[in-house]
């Protein structure tokens, strides 16, 4: 493996968001239960090394790549969904999740942070001429 070689599995941000900084700095401190790398939506090998991916899809929700493949990626509410059952304190409670009422709040919260990410987008002029 060469050093340019990406490592899975990692999520994939949004460098000019602060939101989006902002939810990688406080995943970088959690404690999971496997290795989490995170690489920005402009690194220069992401979509050499992962042909498969889509820019723009990418850039509307968050993304986390299992696989070398890039075949198995988790998107939106599934990355919360996965993250939570893997993170050492969480997953005690990860079984919430499988409720209906857990899935729902899931959604509702991830629902809640895109839009909130997409306001922030939309109204700070950096991000609007990228």
């Amino acid at each position: 493996m060469n050093d340019k070689s990406i490592l899975t599995p990692f999520i994939i941000y949004d460098p000019e968001c602060p939101l989006c900084v902002r939810f990688k700095q406080a995943l970088e401190q959690m404690n999971f239960d496997m290795p989490l790398y995170f690489y920005p939506l402009d690194h220069p090998e992401l979509f050499v090394q992962f042909p498969k991916l889509n820019k723009e899809t990418i850039n509307k929700e968050v993304h986390l790549i299992l696989d070398v493949e890039g075949e198995n990626a988790l998107k939106g509410h599934q990355v919360i969904d996965f993250l939570a059952r893997h993170n050492n304190t969480v997953k005690k409670f990860a079984w919430l999740l499988e409720t209906d009422i857990g899935e729902k709040a899931s959604h509702i919260f991830y629902k809640s942070v895109n839009k909130l990410r997409e306001s922030l987008h939309n109204h700070c002029s950096n991000c609007k001429n990228r």
